[in-house]
């Protein structure tokens, strides 16, 4: 187990820089590397495309993925990244799953349909079975995604697999962290868990268990100012015309996320991402929000604001 100190302090500092944590905290993140042993992560995917784990992979901003999931914590399973496969894959597993004091990562929804036969973790374990199972010995469980956090596309409208939430299976378990979008972005994560490692706590929550330093503000508060002329509101009469979108059918106005200042494809260390679906212009649909899909829908229709 290779254990990389001085690149998870690099991580936490640059986090601080950008005001993201306490400086304070880097001591306690010291104290928690004196004992030499790298935090534990299991990933479990259930019914969703891997497109949060494939958002994941594009960390720069604040940590390379392998030097973060890779060689500063510990990462026992991830079905994307790790090298083993079949029963040497799932042995690992299983044998992290007895030891409690892990990270669990969530991503996709969870099928119960069918006996739950629609999704397994491997043969013999229904995602419906396998995430109480692994959740029992978590010290912390993140919902990666809107599929794990709210059912999302998974669990669209007939919804024929009965997908369901990660809070939906295990119910009201304080331990849970929603992180939703469709996909999430990687900061979002890598900034979670290293305010789990450093505070020993989960981080201030909304009332969805968002964390609260990234789904605080409404996209539309953070638009405000970007189309306004003479201090008026610009607004765009055409898709991918300039200005507000509001009533194209952006729902800016109903959605918490600070997708327009963090954006998306980071090009180096320290450093914001390059794009975001309204600076494409094209409208926000929504997509780390409860009802996502379905309640966000029409997405190129207006929908006032109540």
């Amino acid at each position: 187990m290779r254990i990389r100190r001085r690149d998870f302090l690099k991580l936490a500092a640059a986090v601080a820089a950008a005001g993201r944590l306490a400086p304070a905290a880097l001591a306690a993140l010291k104290d928690l590397l004196q004992g030499g042993d790298a935090p534990r992560v299991l990933w479990l995917q259930g019914a969703g495309c891997d497109g949060c784990a494939v958002s994941v992979l594009n960390s720069i901003n604040y940590a390379a993925f392998d030097d973060l999931l890779l060689d500063t914590l510990d990462l026992k399973f991830q079905n994307n990244v790790m090298a083993a496969a079949g029963d040497l894959a799932v042995g690992a597993a299983e044998a992290a799953r007895v030891q409690p004091g892990y990270i669990l990562v969530v991503e996709g929804a969870i099928p119960t349909g069918a006996s739950g036969k629609y999704c397994r973790l491997w043969s013999g374990l229904a995602m419906k079975d396998g995430l109480p199972s692994y959740a029992a010995n978590a010290a912390y469980i993140i919902a990666l995604g809107t599929c794990a956090s709210y059912g999302g596309v998974s669990a669209g409208a007939p919804n024929p697999t009965g997908a369901q939430s990660v809070s939906q299976i295990l119910g009201s378990d304080p331990r849970v962290i929603n992180i939703p979008g469709c996909p999430a972005h990687p900061d979002w994560l890598v900034g979670t868990i290293t305010y789990l490692l450093t505070n020993n706590q989960v981080p201030p929550l909304d009332v969805n268990r968002r964390p609260l330093l990234y789904f605080g503000r409404r996209v539309h508060d953070y638009c405000l100012n970007r189309h306004k002329l003479c201090g008026q509101p610009v607004l765009a009469n055409q898709l991918s015309g300039e200005g507000c979108m509001e009533y194209l059918g952006c729902k800016g106005k109903k959605t918490y996320s600070d997708c327009p200042m963090r954006r998306w494809n980071s090009s180096g260390p320290g450093q914001y991402g390059v794009n975001w679906c309204i600076g494409a212009q094209s409208p926000c649909l929504g997509c780390v929000n409860p009802t996502f899909p379905d309640g966000m829908s029409p997405f190129y229709v207006y929908s006032p604001t109540p």
